[in-house]
């Protein structure tokens, strides 16, 4: 294949990269359980999310426009959903 960005054939599958993507998630989990400052904890879910949508999704395969149109409809939806939640916290 000429493409840069080419998905491994299959039967090419690296599982000691699937077993180190998990220890990281395993090791950030358990560093935000412990951590009390919430600025940390929103990187912690950020880097959680980037790490399986990347490996666990197959998204670093993927070209750079494909990605950001999904990062764009995630932070549009979640920006959304938030404006529909936030009134009803700020009401308590």
């Amino acid at each position: 294949m000429s493409d840069t960005t080419a998905i491994p054939e299959q039967g090419e599958v690296n599982l000691g990269l699937y077993w180190k993507a998990w220890v990281v998630l395993l090791a950030i989990t358990l560093v935000m359980v412990f951590v009390e400052s919430p600025t940390l904890i929103v990187i912690g879910i950020c880097a959680k999310a980037t790490i399986i949508t990347a490996w666990f999704m197959h998204l670093k395969y993927e070209k750079l426009d494909f990605i950001l149109y999904v990062v764009l409809s995630i932070v549009i939806c979640s920006a959304f959903l938030f404006g529909l939640i936030y009134p009803d916290g700020a009401a308590m």
